[in-house]
């Protein structure tokens, strides 16, 4: 049965059904497929719609598969944020950080610190803490990979917003114009 998930996840995702391929993945407890697939090349699945599949499935995983794939960790934060909580967030950016630990700092593990930071701008965007955002935001952009335009969009968008907070309308109107580049280059409408 597992092979036949398997198979049925590479099927719908060699056909762009990422979501459905997920859902096979996770059936067949194939880890790495599913993690990759969450990625969603380039635009999460839980920024497409699929909060919950994702939640649910990270819920049911031991600790110990998500402190092998950290990414893990910062995905269960986020999507827990994409549902409109913040409980539990900052424990599981916590978990991230601390699997990281040793970890060889190369383009993926500092990408990962640049989520972790994201996510921190995130969580304090929801209590209107602007000089946190601010932090946090400049360093997601830091350690973020210049490919990652989810992640840098969202993030120059939560600096506008911070420095609209404070009242700093022309930092505001800098990041905000950055943002709209950025999404204009890649195709982000």
């Amino acid at each position: 049965v597992a092979e036949l998930h398997r198979r049925a996840s590479a099927w719908y995702e060699a056909h762009g059904l990422e979501i459905e391929a997920f859902h096979h993945a996770t059936a067949a407890n194939d880890v790495e497929r599913a993690a990759r697939l969450i990625e969603g090349g380039g635009m999460p699945l839980t920024f497409r719609g699929a909060v919950t599949l994702v939640l649910n499935w990270l819920a049911s995983l031991p600790a110990a598969v998500l402190d092998a794939k950290p990414l893990l960790w910062v995905t269960y934060a986020s999507a827990i944020l994409a549902r409109g909580q913040a409980t539990g967030v900052e424990e599981k950016l916590q978990a991230a950080e601390a699997a990281l630990q040793g970890a060889e700092l190369d383009d993926e593990t500092r990408d990962l610190i640049g989520r972790i930071a994201a996510t921190r701008a995130t969580l304090a965007w929801g209590r209107n803490q602007a000089e946190t955002i601010i932090a946090q935001s400049r360093r997601a952009l830091e350690y973020l990979h210049p490919d990652n335009l989810p992640f840098r969009t969202s993030t120059r968008w939560k600096m506008g917003s911070a420095y609209q907070l404070q009242g700093d309308r022309a930092a505001a109107a800098q990041a905000f114009a950055e943002t709209i580049a950025i999404c204009e280059a890649s195709g982000n409408v």
